[in-house]
């Protein structure tokens, strides 16, 4: 298939693809990734594009793959970040620790949970995404559409809190 014939038959299709996306997605940002990605593929393998006969239907199978293929990766990623969570918090206790340890470790736990909950949006989510899902700056940043550098900023300032936060408490 040569470059004029791709225009004029698979890029009129782009709402068709967009809008699968962001139904399976729910995200118009990653929505719109997606169906960059998918043109992307689309264009590498232009040269076979020529056998298919419905071309929309084509490329909603792709849009829906390509999705069902993200979430599952995210899915996959979020449960493999809770599951060492998990592990890690488990094989952290000391079963030799007396009661008042476990009950100042426990009220930290319950300080940091406040702490966090009490704090605006974006840094509640950096500091969740980046602590709790253990998301990389980047991807965090990726999520929340912001500058990596201003999620290491954020994340910074933070820390601090949280360090000065439980100095003052200690």
């Amino acid at each position: 298939m040569d470059a004029t014939t791709f225009n004029s038959t698979y890029l009129p299709l782009r709402k068709v693809i967009l809008s699968v996306c962001v139904a399976l997605l729910s995200d118009q940002e990653m929505a719109a990734d997606t169906t960059q990605d998918i043109y992307l593929k689309l264009w590498e393998q232009r040269a076979s594009l020529d056998e298919i006969v419905s071309p929309q239907a084509y490329v909603i199978r792709l849009a829906r793959n390509r999705c069902l293929d993200k979430l599952k990766s995210a899915s996959e990623r979020l449960r493999e970040n809770r599951e060492v969570a998990e592990w890690t918090l488990q094989n952290s206790i000391d079963p030799s620790a007396n009661p008042y340890e476990e009950l100042v470790g426990k009220s930290s736990e319950e300080r940091l949970k406040d702490w966090v909950n009490s704090l605006k949006e974006p840094q509640k989510s950096i500091f969740r995404l980046r602590h709790y899902e253990m998301l990389s700056n980047g991807e965090t940043a990726e999520q929340l559409g912001l500058q990596e550098s201003t999620v290491r900023s954020a994340l910074s300032r933070l820390r601090k809190e949280a360090r000065n936060l439980f100095e003052k408490e200690n």
